[in-house]
């Protein structure tokens, strides 16, 4: 007895795998469209032979077909030699019923042909329809191999020189607005310091007038003082000349006559001349005394006024030297507080700018990273599905080969050919089940130790990009398709 088994295909099938056709082959070249299937279910099953009939059996296979290819299930039925159960001597020698079977087999396998190739055409047709759908979304998305870019790239690059443009541009203006504050601050701390200048010489003045009132008053009362001495003095020579006349008079009137015998004494009028000049100096004498002490008096008051003012001019100076300085440091510190204000505004105003820019980054690569899983799924979902039609190809050429053996080899012997096709071994070509994971990315803003927003964004993870390793391991295990032939 000889057994025939068909080991499970698993293995990558290249394209352009032979497949029969009427004529005896024909090459099918299917192409691995990226969109998703419902996973096709294969079963086998398996017919014996009534005991004591020499003959062969098989069940036709059913093919179920959605709308584009979608939800497909084919049902694939095991050809069934002869039973391997006991037959009588007599039926495995009846030649005619033999035949009788082969054509009835030669039927079946015709119409499984036919169905088979009018299958395959109508899977091209759907292939074919969902390549021009995939190159479409390809060309609505601008993947690559899909619309051409380059035409933008010029007015793009010219856009981007003018924002460059007008950002230098703007950055410019805010230099020299921040110079014109700056400028209009420091002529503002100008003018309070020459305000406060003004103030103090104002006061200065003021006080100077005051200093000049006091001394336009002490020159009042010294002329006064000396108009009462001109006049006391004008008083005592009136007095002194009165008296003179007095004596003049009582002298004139006097006629006494004495003759005396007696030396000639002094003369009178020598004597009241001596007399007058003695008055006269005394008189000089009391004046240069009066004029020497208001000259004295006069200048000590002088000197002291001119000590007085000497000593103001000083604190005034030192007094203006220390505003000046007050002034020259208020305008210096103003200055650094305009400039530590304008350096901070800019460094906010810059981290704001990176901290925007940071987040529209994240975006972008949160959504590139989101069409880069969700082109994997599609890539790894359709290749499963070009996996199960390769699959369901190489099952088929088995089958059909595994019936030509039989017709070929049928006659020959008394004992059949036995092929078995197990549900396990079906079910290993159908594509594993999808599982689908979430990741969340957190975006968080942080400006100066403190979350100023916070963004969640959700990416859905393909179920070839959890599980990638896996499958390369189980495929690295798995053996190549191979036919095995055991004889008995």
């Amino acid at each position: 007895m000889t057994k025939t088994s068909v080991a499970n295909l698993v293995g990558p099938q290249p394209l352009g795998y032979p497949a029969p056709t009427a004529g005896g082959t024909a090459h099918i070249t299917m192409s691995m469209p990226f969109v998703k299937s419902a996973a096709r279910n294969f079963s086998s099953l398996s017919a014996s032979g009534a005991p004591g009939r020499l003959g062969s059996r098989h069940s036709s296979g059913s093919l179920l077909e959605g709308p584009g290819g979608y939800g497909s299930r084919i049902s694939m039925s095991n050809f069934q030699g002869v039973s391997s159960a006991p037959r009588p001597f007599a039926q495995q020698n009846s030649a005619d019923m033999i035949r009788a079977d082969d054509k009835e087999t030669m039927k079946g396998l015709n119409c499984r042909l036919d169905k088979y190739l009018s299958r395959v055409r109508t899977l091209e047709e759907s292939n074919r329809q969902l390549e021009d759908k995939i190159k479409e979304e390809l060309l609505k998305k601008g993947a690559e191999g899909g619309r051409d870019w380059s035409v933008y790239d010029e007015p793009l690059a010219k856009l981007r020189a003018q924002i460059r443009d007008m950002t230098m541009e703007n950055a410019t203006l805010l230099l020299q607005i921040d110079n014109a504050r700056l400028a209009a601050d420091d002529f503002k701390v100008k003018l309070e310091a020459e305000l406060a200048l003004r103030q103090g010489v104002e006061q200065d003045i003021a006080g100077l007038r005051k200093i000049i009132g006091d001394t336009n008053a002490t020159r009042v009362q010294l002329e006064n003082q000396i108009d009462a001495t001109q006049e006391e003095l004008a008083y005592l020579k009136k007095n002194h000349e009165e008296d003179l006349a007095d004596i003049r008079s009582q002298i004139n009137s006097a006629n006494v006559s004495v003759e005396m015998n007696s030396p000639k004494g002094q003369d009178m009028n020598e004597i009241i001349s001596k007399i007058r000049d003695q008055y006269e100096k005394a008189a000089q004498k009391n004046r240069d005394d009066t004029d020497a002490w208001y000259q004295s008096k006069f200048d000590k008051l002088t000197a002291e006024v001119s000590e007085n003012t000497e000593a103001l001019q000083e604190e005034k100076n030192e007094l203006s030297s220390l505003r000046r300085e007050k002034q020259s440091c208020e305008v210096e510190l103003q200055a650094l507080h305009n400039m530590n204000h304008t350096l901070e505004d800019t460094l906010a105003d810059t981290q704001n700018r990176y901290a925007q820019q940071m987040g529209q980054d994240n975006q972008n690569l949160q959504l590139l990273e989101a069409q880069l899983g969700d082109l994997r799924s599609r890539a790894e979902s359709q290749g499963a599905e070009y996996q199960a039609l390769l699959n369901l190809k190489s099952k088929l050429e088995e089958e059909i080969a595994t019936y030509h053996q039989l017709l070929e080899g049928g006659h020959q012997g008394s004992q059949g050919d036995r092929v078995e096709f197990s549900l396990d071994q079906a079910l290993q070509a159908a594509p594993p089940p999808q599982t689908h994971k979430k990741v969340i990315i957190i975006n968080q803003e942080v400006v100066d130790g403190e979350v100023v927003s916070e963004q969640e964004t959700e990416v859905p993870t393909p179920n070839g990009e959890a599980e990638e390793e896996e499958e390369e391991e189980e495929e690295g295990t798995q053996s190549p398709p191979e036919q095995e032939v055991t004889s008995d």
